[in-house]
């Protein structure tokens, strides 16, 4: 009994050490600069008659973008920025399974406010013909002016109401599938005045986090030990009180 206790004590030690020796399971994906066969480019709503105006100019290490709202309002305005990591037709999305921030290196002036939304391949939902379909996480990032690095934890993107109802889509089917992450987009905030210029120049957008796979291996491992450890006490008390039990000659 005492040397089953000892091998599993220098199984579970040595499992903690192999653990402790691995090096970080740093994960990172970036949206900009572009990688892997991502595409970005601008939109407004100059095709449904309004009048917004943008620009958009890229380089290997920059991306400058700029909007101003169309002042009529009795038309809707819009604008906005849109990464495209799915490689378009082949719908080959990110996995962000273990992204727990998203970091921005970015610069503005005209906007306190923007908002960034991550569409996500929902399988319960998307017909991947209606980009809208996509899961809508979202969050609204404050500036400031000037240059600025902004760490926005995952977890404080949400899926608004308005998707649930323009899409009419079960609010019980609330998962964020951060395992088939398709675009990210960059938008004005909800109250960017209309005929303001407001510019914004992206040095790096990166998700980053850590997996916990290893971490889960070992926890794994362990249960496991403790379950063999409890059995043999059940047992060796079990044997031990059969033979106490026994008459003796």
């Amino acid at each position: 009994m005492t040397k089953t206790y000892i091998i599993i004590v220098a199984i579970a030690a040595a499992v903690i050490a192999v653990y402790l020796a691995l090096p970080d399971r740093h994960f990172a994906d970036n949206v900009f600069p572009l990688h892997d066969g991502a595409t970005v480019f601008e939109y407004d709503d100059k095709a449904d008659g309004g009048f917004s105006e943008t620009s958009f100019a890229l380089s290997d290490s920059t991306l400058d973008f700029s909007c101003m709202l169309g002042t009529d309002t009795t038309k809707s305005a819009w604008c906005g920025l849109l990464f495209d990591l799915s490689r378009g037709e082949e719908a080959l999305y990110r996995n962000w399974t273990f992204v727990d921030s998203l970091i921005f290196d970015l610069e503005s002036s005209g906007a306190d406010e923007i908002l960034v939304k991550v569409w996500t391949f929902d399988p319960d939902v998307t017909d991947i013909k209606k980009p809208r379909t996509f899961r809508l996480l979202m969050k609204e990032i404050p500036l400031t002016k000037g240059r600025q690095r902004i760490a926005m934890p995952f977890e404080q993107f949400y899926t608004p109401d308005f998707w649930f109802d323009d899409e009419h889509v079960d609010r019980t089917l609330n998962r964020r599938h951060q395992e088939t992450v398709a675009r990210v987009e960059f938008a004005p905030g909800w109250n960017q005045p209309r005929g303001k210029k407001f510019s914004l120049k992206l040095y790096s957008v990166t998700a980053k986090g850590v997996s916990n796979f290893a971490f889960g291996v070992v926890m794994f491992i362990m249960l496991g030990l403790m379950i063999v450890a409890i059995g043999r006490t059940h047992s060796y008390n079990k044997e031990h009180e059969e033979k106490s039990a026994e008459p003796r000659k």
